[in-house]
């Protein structure tokens, strides 16, 4: 006998599934982790729902397939929230299985209600249907715009017979339309300064990328989540784009804006200059955007839009005038004004002595903005940031995901002392896991972009600082090789330790008022 729970792991592994992780409650999440270990899907167990829920979405977004993850009902469900809104803002395909629901008022609200504003779709799976309704869901989480789903299962219907699942054949994608390739073949050809931003979409099309950015001789930009897509060594490569004041001029000396797989979510709030080039965007199924206009969308998968578009390509006019005018403002905004140890000075350390093809999990707070504007990415998905959400603990979690299902690629995480505050238990769950991972605590005993901000409003400090902690301390009781950094050479001695270890970095904070300047204003 067939039951949902084994139709449930047939499903999951015809999707692509390799790996569910959670914290199991009583319920149907004991049948799941069974079923799924026969169908050859291990179980992870982690310290927390939410850094489960960034392990699962983590997973999707590298591997393409959906990434899964299981809780209890009621306190687990609701613990795994934040990671479900990362997901669905930063379009990672996955699916949450939540115990439940619960049939009496012990643990009983509506779970459906809480995930439908954040989720794509949401289900109770039942033995005639489940098999079929969990098949739609998935589809649905890996259609662009990607995102997470949801479903409800009771021990009772996990453990009975079900409708056996039918494998469904593939929608073929709509490509894009003749009259819009060809627009964009004309605006294309008119410019002389292109500038392309590439963004979340593309993160599994880097060689089309690559080839239309070179053949087109065009500035090139990445936002957070695209870094690596082109090669911070590329021709074209002129740095990272947040929407940032500091940034706008670069983008006012092009005349053409091309976004490859950009989506709003990856630029901070704020007013588009009225007097701005056209913004031509080249993507798979992006929301509108309240502050960009486009003078064009060509919607269709990107590597078939950016073959079509490639087939009449022209060098543009930087070949002339050359991008050192465009790099110059991008190094004076991540030079820091002030000396001392700083986040800016740690990462240079780290780009001298750690190879480049290592994949970056950065967590949010002020050192992230030297981290990913100074850490030259060379490889697709080379950096991995909660960028439209900006949750703190993610850098860690993230970079588990990463070392388990990309164990060939060396990971590091690069997080502050309130990032790994919140997710410290999950030192123990990559200590059992054995997985080599780097991480880098950069550690000023503050919440200091939060900090920034309650001294510009000249409010006295409250809420915002910690008394120091020694990270290094605590990871080495969870096993971990530890060092303490309070200076470059120290830090350089201490990345020559093998094997998975904490790097408690002491760092000044003096500067991180003037990086916040320089970049936002």
């Amino acid at each position: 006998m067939a039951t949902l729970a084994d139709e449930i792991a047939r499903t999951l592994r015809a999707h692509g599934v390799t790996r569910i992780f959670g914290i199991p409650g009583g319920g149907s999440s004991l049948d799941i982790i069974d079923a799924a270990a026969k169908a050859d899907i291990p179980f992870t167990l982690t310290r927390t729902e939410a850094a489960a829920t960034i392990m699962a979405a983590v997973t999707g977004e590298l591997t393409g397939a959906p990434g899964a993850v299981l809780v209890g009902v009621g306190p687990g469900a609701s613990s795994a929230t934040n990671g479900l809104a990362y997901a669905s803002l930063e379009r990672s395909p996955m699916i949450l299985f939540v115990d439940g629901p619960a049939s009496t008022m012990h643990q009983h609200f509506d779970q459906q209600a809480l995930f439908k504003p954040i989720t794509r779709d949401t289900a109770r799976l039942e033995p005639d249907d489940g098999a079929a309704v969990l098949d739609r869901l998935l589809r649905a989480a890996v259609s662009a715009p990607e995102g997470p789903v949801m479903v409800e299962l009771t021990a009772g219907d996990a453990m009975t017979e079900a409708t056996p699942f039918v494998p469904n054949s593939p929608a073929a994608p709509k490509l894009p339309s003749v009259d819009d390739v060809n627009h964009a073949q004309e605006m294309i050809s008119k410019s002389e300064r292109p500038i392309i931003v590439v963004g979340l979409e593309a993160r599994h099309h880097a060689e089309s990328v690559r080839a239309f950015a070179d053949t087109l001789g065009a500035a090139v930009m990445t936002t957070y989540k695209a870094g690596g897509v082109y090669p911070a060594d590329g021709p074209g490569f002129v740095g990272t784009i947040t929407g940032a004041t500091g940034e706008m001029p670069i983008l006012g000396k092009s005349d053409l804006i091309i976004g490859i797989g950009f989506d709003p979510i990856e630029f901070i709030p704020g007013k588009w200059p009225a007097n701005f080039p056209p913004f031509l965007l080249l993507g798979e199924g992006s929301p509108a955007n309240p502050r960009v206009t486009y003078a064009l969308e060509v919607t269709g998968p990107l590597d078939k839009t950016l073959m079509a578009l490639q087939t009449d390509l022209k060098d543009s006019g930087w070949a002339k005038t050359g991008l050192g005018e465009l790099k110059s403002i991008i190094e004076k905004i991540y030079t820091p004004d002030a000396g001392g140890f700083t986040t800016a000075s740690a990462i240079d350390v780290l780009s001298a002595n750690v190879d480049h093809a290592t994949r970056v999990s950065v967590d949010a707070g002020a050192h992230m903005f030297s981290t990913i504007g100074r850490w030259p990415a060379v490889k697709p998905q080379g950096i991995l940031k909660s960028n439209g959400l900006s949750t703190m603990g993610y850098a860690l979690p993230a970079a588990i995901a990463s070392a388990l299902c990309d164990p060939k690629t060396p990971v590091m995480a690069v997080t502050g002392d309130g990032g790994i505050s919140m997710c410290v238990g999950e030192l123990a769950t990559a200590k059992e896991l054995n997985l080599d991972i780097t991480l880098i605590v950069m550690n000023d005993s503050a919440l200091s972009l939060i900090d920034i901000k309650q001294q510009r409003q000249q409010r006295p400090s409250l809420g915002v600082r910690y008394p120091s902690h020694d990270f290094a301390a605590i990871a080495d009781a969870y096993g971990w090789k530890t060092a303490r950094a309070e200076g470059p050479d120290d830090l350089k001695a201490a990345l020559s330790l093998s094997g998975p270890k904490l790097i408690d970095v002491r760092i000044d904070p003096a500067s991180y008022g003037d990086d916040m300047t320089r970049l936002r204003g």
